[in-house]
Formats: structure tokens, C-alpha cells, sequence
């Protein structure tokens, strides 16, 4: 009988009770803040490409740069979202939402223009394209980030709905490159 009963045990030992399962991990939340976080290293990069677009000296040449440098940031946010990309319909909307900025782009404008003249007109002008340009990238960047969470795409896209967010958002990415700026002034020793 001892057999028997070391059998039962065995058999007992054999069917071990499975641990709890784990709380279910919400997938989506985990994939949206690292998409998110994705996109907003998108959005930085181009900013800083922005910033540089002040050294070339051509006047208005610079603004086709931005709007350049704009598209390429849509179309990775695009990828990123798994958007379709057209670059005709993107730069028309692109022209749309900086057009409702008014004051930071004739800003911009002026900066540019103000590159023709010589010396201080072309280290004031680089200075104005290149904080306006940064500003105006980030705030692209962050509309479209915005629109492409909630599922959007560039076909129902309205740049109107977007305006005052646009707005903000160019304010927002003044203060952050005036924050950079401040940080990277050299300390005199």
C-alpha cells in the first residue's frame, strides 16, 4: 500500500496548480508612448535642421528650406503613424497651416528679406529665420503628432481646426528654443 500511496503523491507532485496569470498588459498604451516618443525625436530632429536653414544666405531661399525640411518631417511622421504620404496634398496643407501663423511668418519673411542687407542685416536676419523657423517646425511637428494619435490622416486633415492649437504650439516651441539657446550660452570662466 505504501506504494500505492507514493504513486498518489506522485501523481499529486505531478499536477501542479499553474501561478496566477499576470494582470493583462495593455499593448496599445505601451506601443502609443513609445510611437509617441518616437515622434517627438522626429519632431526635435527637425528642428534643429531648422535652426540651421539661417546660414544660407539667400534671401527666401531659406523659407523654401523650411518648407523642405517640413515635408520630410511629415512624411517620417507618416511612416511612424503607417499614414499614407502624398507630397503634393502635404505641402498644400503644410502652406495652409503656417498661412494661419500670420504674424510668425511675415516675421520670418521680414528675417529673410532682411538677409540682403550687409552686415548686421544678415547676422539679424539669420537670428530672426532661425528662431521663427524652429518655432514654426515645432509647431507643425506637434499638430501633426496630434492629429496622427487620434487616428488622422493627411486626407481628412483640416488646418483650420488646427489653427489656434498651431498658434500655442509656436509660442511653446519659442520658449523650448529660447530654453536651448540659454543652455548653450558658454559660461565665462
Amino acid at each position: 500500500m505504501s506504494q500505492t500511496a507514493d504513486n498518489n503523491t506522485i501523481d499529486a507532485e505531478a499536477t501542479v496548480v499553474e501561478p496566477a496569470t499576470p494582470e493583462p498588459m495593455l499593448v496599445s498604451d505601451v506601443v502609443r508612448s513609445d510611437r509617441l516618443l518616437l515622434a517627438n525625436d522626429i519632431v526635435k530632429n527637425h528642428v534643429i535642421a531648422a535652426t540651421g536653414v539661417s546660414l544660407i544666405p539667400v534671401p527666401l531661399a531659406d523659407l523654401a528650406a523650411v518648407m523642405g525640411i517640413q515635408v520630410k518631417m511629415a512624411y517620417s511622421l507618416s511612416k511612424l503613424y503607417d499614414v499614407p504620404f502624398k507630397e503634393k496634398i502635404v505641402r498644400s496643407l503644410l502652406t495652409s497651416l503656417v498661412s494661419g501663423a500670420g504674424a510668425s511668418l511675415a516675421m520670418s519673411g521680414l528675417a529673410s528679406l532682411a538677409k540682403a542687407v550687409p552686415g548686421l542685416g544678415s547676422i539679424a536676419g539669420a537670428a530672426g529665420v532661425s528662431a521663427t523657423a524652429a518655432a514654426v517646425t515645432y509647431a507643425t511637428g506637434k499638430v501633426l503628432t496630434k492629429h496622427f494619435e487620434v487616428g488622422g490622416t493627411f486626407d481628412n486633415f483640416d488646418p483650420f481646426k488646427f489653427k489656434e492649437m498651431f498658434k500655442a504650439k509656436i509660442k511653446e516651441g519659442a520658449e523650448v528654443v529660447k530654453s536651448v539657446k540659454a543652455d548653450a550660452t558658454p559660461v565665462a570662466a
